[in-house]
């Protein structure tokens, strides 16, 4: 009696955990999908356009671990997505007392905030100038801290200060051009302020940029925004913001699903370790 009962058990418990088991196969196309309407659908290296910018997605990949899309292992997706903006704004400064390069010269630099004007003064080269002048010595004296240049013939001493030529300036204001020298050449630039720290220069050329795509993530696109999604691993879907609340909502739906699934996981694993015990039972030796 005690063996046909837990058989009994055994069998009922067997047909749970196969029928919750083959349940989960059917519930899952039952599972619900992400249905955008997006504005562009991306592989590597394709590209789409947004008011006259041409954008281009690139590394597609896989980051930060196993298992893809919502409620996947860990993992998630993303992509880069580059443009070159044509008329970026950059910045340099000229900073006050600092020196810098004029028509291959070096000059330093005076700013003047209340007469918003940049005044550029030779450094002059005393070695180079003492060589060029075969009446003078090529080396200095110094006497009380202060330097003489020593002629050749009486060996009579002059303060540097005046046997310096007068150094040559150049001045600039606000709005006027000016040559910033840079590692790539020379750079046409716009004085655009002035303080007595020193002066702003600005200018436009093209400067390319890269952002990173992530699930479900916002980007602003000249001026327009939108969000981005992987509806699988090699391409990127760029969705306008309106869609979002119907973005999340499939994915509070897809939660749910999951836990239904994993609630069916449970049932189907815990009938099947019951049926083995009552099996185990059946066969327990009986006393007497």
């Amino acid at each position: 009696m005690q063996r046909r009962a837990a058989a009994a058990y055994f069998a009922f418990f067997l047909v749970i955990s196969v029928a919750a088991y083959a349940y989960i196969g059917v519930a899952e196309s039952q599972r619900p999908a992400v249905s955008l309407d997006a504005d562009a659908e991306l592989t590597n290296e394709s590209t789409f356009t947004v008011d006259g910018t041409e954008y281009t997605a690139t590394n597609i990949h896989m980051s930060g671990g196993g298992g893809g899309g919502h409620g996947g292992g860990g993992g998630s997706m993303a992509a880069d997505l580059s443009w070159t903006n044509e008329s970026s704004r950059y910045t340099a400064t000229l900073e006050h007392n600092a020196t810098t390069t004029y028509q291959n010269d070096t000059y330093r630099v005076h700013t003047d905030g209340n007469e918003s004007t940049v005044t550029l003064e030779e450094e002059l080269n005393v070695s180079a100038l003492l060589v060029e002048d075969s009446s003078v010595q090529n080396t200095l004296a110094t006497q009380n801290g202060t330097e003489y240049v020593v002629y050749q013939s009486n060996n009579t001493q002059v303060p540097l200060s005046e046997w310096l030529p007068e150094p040559e300036t150049v001045s600039f204001t606000t709005g006027d051009t000016y040559p910033h020298a840079t590692d790539s050449g020379t750079q046409e630039t716009t004085i655009s302020e002035v303080t007595d720290d020193g002066a702003t220069l600005e200018w436009f050329a093209p400067r390319e940029n890269t952002i990173e795509l992530s699930e479900g993530g916002n980007v602003t696109l000249n001026e327009q925004q939108f969000f981005t999604h992987f509806p699988d691993h090699s391409t990127v879907q760029i969705v306008p913001i309106q869609q979002y609340g119907q973005y999340q909502e499939t994915l509070d739906q897809q939660d749910y699903f999951h836990e239904r699934k994993n609630g069916i996981w449970g049932v189907s694993i815990l009938s099947g370790i019951a049926a083995v015990l009552m099996l185990g039972m059946a066969y327990m030796p009986v006393r007497g």
